[in-house]
């Protein structure tokens, strides 16, 4: 049993032994980080941005003037159309008989027209030989007035019925782009059933929602409006409010403005995602970062940059300004430079002169 003990307590020691003679765990390498290029914003301005859609000026559902079922429909959602062309068709028959039974009560009262003036001719010379009262030309002479008044009643009749009949095709009274379907061929409309959305070319607006109180007044007096386009990032417009609701919604209590562009190019299309920016322009240069690329340090607003010194690259804080919160940016104001390299996340967990391995946010390895 002693013998048992004494080899145990042998290889423990061996154990031990060999445990001192491990080698340490290798040190930690560069920090890898995203890293972005900043850009700066030309002309942009900084105040309360409110989103909204670029919508044409005038807009308008397009109907048939007379009921109807129609029978062709001859352009699709988002189709360019001009002036007088021909959207879509009413089944003509039932327009076109009463063409032919407005003619028909015209015909019947030219021949009563006819007839009455004969008549009355007639009775005109009989009066004149003294075989006819004047009373009697009298009645004829009104008989006479009344044929040609229905006459008249008749044409105007039948030049109503014939718009009518010119009714059942759908024309467009503007150059415009069809925004909307709402009939298609086969079904049965009323008049002035809405058939198709159309919006005219021309001005261009964008139309926002404004919470009420203040913020409307602050928008009614703003000195100048700039519209930024999501579709053509860096570009900007120049707007003024054209129409501000004088009441506010009753579910989302907002006021809906449009805002229109003061000079619209052709980039600018219907539906584009927009922002309308109201306040002023900065007088230092702008920069719009990620939220994640900006930190703190003692309190203060930093972004941080890579410093590369030989083969080395260390992580450096950068005091800046936060112009503006966005729901996904923060615009910045600082010693920034084109040429920099920002990190744009992670920076919570940084140090001053941190060893780091940048990679570029934009690389497929870097999401």
């Amino acid at each position: 049993m002693r013998q048992v003990n004494t080899i145990a307590v042998a290889l423990l020691s061996a154990l031990a032994l060999g445990a001192c003679h491990d080698e340490a765990p290798p040190a930690a390498g560069p920090r890898p980080v995203a890293v972005i290029s900043p850009t700066p914003l030309q002309g942009a301005m900084v105040g309360e941005a409110y989103p909204g859609t670029v919508r044409a000026r005038i807009e308008s559902p397009l109907s048939f003037r007379v009921a109807g079922k129609i029978v062709e429909r001859r352009v699709d959602i988002g189709a360019r159309v001009k002036k007088g062309e021909v959207l879509a068709v009413l089944d003509p028959v039932d327009a076109r008989l009463n063409v032919q039974a407005s003619q028909s009560a015209v015909a019947a009262a030219e021949a009563d027209a006819k007839l009455a003036q004969s008549e009355y001719q007639r009775y005109v010379d009989l009066k004149a030989s003294g075989f006819a009262s004047a009373s009697l030309l009298d009645q004829r002479a009104n008989q006479l007035e009344l044929a040609k008044a229905r006459l008249t009643q008749a044409r105007s009749e039948l030049a109503v019925v014939r718009n009518q009949a010119g009714y059942t095709s759908l024309v467009a009274d503007a150059d415009g782009i069809v925004t909307d379907v709402q009939a298609d061929a086969g079904r049965v409309v009323s008049a002035g059933e809405p058939v198709m959305g159309f919006a005219r070319d021309g001005e261009r607006e964008v139309r926002i929602s404004v919470p009420e109180g203040a913020a409307v007044q602050t928008l009614r007096d703003a000195p100048a409006l700039q519209i930024a386009l999501w579709a053509l990032p860096g570009k900007h417009y120049q707007g003024r409010v054209r129409e501000i609701a004088g009441s506010a919604d009753a579910s989302t209590r907002t006021h809906e403005a449009r805002i229109s562009f003061i000079a619209a190019d052709d980039d600018v299309k219907l539906g584009m995602t927009a922002s309308v920016q109201v306040g002023s322009t900065p007088a230092a240069p702008a920069w719009r970062l990620p939220l994640t690329a900006v930190g703190d340090a003692g309190g203060k607003p930093v972004v941080w940059r890579i410093s590369v010194n030989g083969d080395q690259a260390t992580a450096q804080p950068l005091p800046v300004k936060v112009l503006q919160y966005l729901n996904d940016a923060a615009i910045v104001s600082g010693d920034i430079k084109p040429e920099d390299r920002l990190i744009s996340a992670g920076v919570q967990l940084l140090t001053p002169g941190m060893a780091v391995k940048a990679i570029d946010r934009t690389a497929p390895v870097a999401l």
